[in-house]
C-alpha cells in the first residue's frame, strides 16, 4: 500500500513530462547524457518551484520521488 502523499496519476504524468522532454532534446541531437541531466535539471526546478521540497506534504520525500518520476525515459534511452 501506498503512503496517502503518493499519487500514481501525478507520477504518471511526471513520466510523460520526462519522455516529452527527452523527445525534444532527442530530436534537437543533444547527447544521451546531456539529455539526462536536463531533464533532472527540470524536474529540480518544478518540484523546488511548487514547494515539493520545502512545504508539501512528506516534504523533501515527495519532491524526490517526482524528480526521480522525470527520469526513466532519458535514463532507459541513455542506456539502451
Amino acid at each position: 500500500m501506498l503512503p496517502t502523499w503518493i499519487r500514481p496519476l501525478g507520477l504518471a504524468e511526471h513520466v510523460i513530462v520526462g519522455g516529452v522532454l527527452t523527445a525534444l532534446f532527442a530530436a534537437l541531437g543533444t547527447p544521451a547524457l546531456a539529455r539526462v541531466v536536463a531533464v533532472a535539471a527540470v524536474g529540480v526546478a518544478h518540484e523546488w518551484g511548487d514547494g515539493d521540497f520545502t512545504k508539501a506534504q512528506s516534504a523533501p520525500w515527495n519532491g524526490i520521488l517526482d524528480t526521480l518520476a522525470f527520469l526513466p525515459v532519458p535514463v532507459l534511452w541513455w542506456v539502451l
